[in-house]
């Protein structure tokens, strides 16, 4: 069994936010200098790119010629960036799970590495699948989904993928992999996922899997 697990919002929960934030705030700076913008429009297009085309990075690159290492060498530096607090929890749970574990992320690896790291959990995981082993392409573009299959070598049911994007998980799905929504709050919304959970670890739904 692959378990296959977002980074931001995934493995660390809203109540982390301000870990994410960090880095929102230095993409933002970035947007500003980029294209001579002025904090709030820059925000905007921030979250404007990020839902068009699944990341920022994707609209400054489609649109702004913008290249990847010269965003994430911004972005990922400065003293403002914060780290998750350590998961002893989530440690054991993860320690506990039948086949090898991944992180599967939007970002460039060495954001995931640090947080893993600060989380005590980073032995946890056979590998980080980020936007470079993707040929900069990230979720929920679905030319990626083989792409991990390829690099974890298993498809279909043999994939548990939890993300806090649904989105993320729809091409997931569609090939088969059993996808889990990390969502906290309530939806009416017809689920287009295989479960919802608020929050790892869910000891619930691995058991699930496991049978």
């Amino acid at each position: 069994m692959i378990w296959l697990f977002d980074y931001d919002l995934t493995l660390y929960g809203m109540d982390e936010f301000h870990v994410l934030g960090s880095l929102d705030q230095n993409i933002t700076r970035f947007v500003m200098q980029h294209l001579s913008l002025a904090k709030d429009a820059a925000d905007s297009l921030r979250q404007e790119y990020c839902v068009r085309f699944g990341t920022t990075l994707g609209g400054l690159s489609a649109l702004h010629a913008v290249t990847p290492q010269e965003y994430f060498d911004f972005i990922h530096q400065g003293d403002n960036l914060k780290m998750p607090r350590p998961a002893v929890e989530l440690r054991a749970w993860l320690q506990d799970l039948p086949g090898s574990c991944w992180v599967f992320t939007n970002a460039r690896s060495d954001w995931a590495e640090r947080g893993l790291h600060a989380m005590g959990i980073r032995d946890c995981f056979a590998g980080i699948i980020a936007l470079e082993h993707l040929n900069w392409v990230g979720k929920p573009a679905s030319t990626v989904y083989p792409l991990v299959e390829q690099i974890v070598q298993a498809s279909g049911r043999d994939i548990v993928f939890y993300d806090d994007k649904l989105s993320n998980l729809q091409p997931a799905r569609d090939r088969g992999w059993t996808t889990v929504w990390l969502h906290e709050g309530e939806t009416n919304s017809s689920l287009e996922c295989d479960a919802m959970i608020a929050r790892l670890p869910d000891l619930a739904f691995r058991e699930r899997c496991r049978g």
